[in-house]
């Protein structure tokens, strides 16, 4: 888009009277900008009300810190979030299982002089 066809700012109180009107708000003002580009979401976990930045330099409203929020019940975006995926198939491992098999066969982490299993 050009400057010509560019759409232009709208003021507060013409998004408000549209929220009003519709009882939503337009797109564009639901948006807030990413404090840290392509990883907010990430970071927030599907809470919108999470602060990104405090997040990432303190960490009490991530999943697992002291202070994480109710509504961090999506494990499975929490999982993907710390680098973990798992099917919904068979038994329940947890994070130290799955990551003892998969390092299992790591010849790096073997001490020397140990053969391969």
């Amino acid at each position: 888009m050009d400057e010509s066809t560019a759409r232009p700012e709208r003021s507060p109180t013409a998004v408000a009277a549209e929220a009003l009107r519709t009882g939503l708000l337009p797109p564009e003002a639901r948006r807030r900008p990413d404090e840290i580009p392509r990883e907010d979401e990430t970071i927030r976990v599907g809470d919108p009300d999470d602060d990104t930045l405090a997040n990432e330099y303190v960490g009490d409203e991530t999943p697992g810190g002291t202070a994480s929020t109710p509504d961090q019940s999506n494990v499975d975006d929490i999982g993907r979030a710390y680098g973990l995926q798992e099917e919904d198939t068979g038994a329940l491992r947890s994070a130290e299982e799955v990551l003892a098999r998969r390092d299992r066969r790591r010849s790096e982490l073997r001490p020397p002089g140990k053969p391969s299993a």
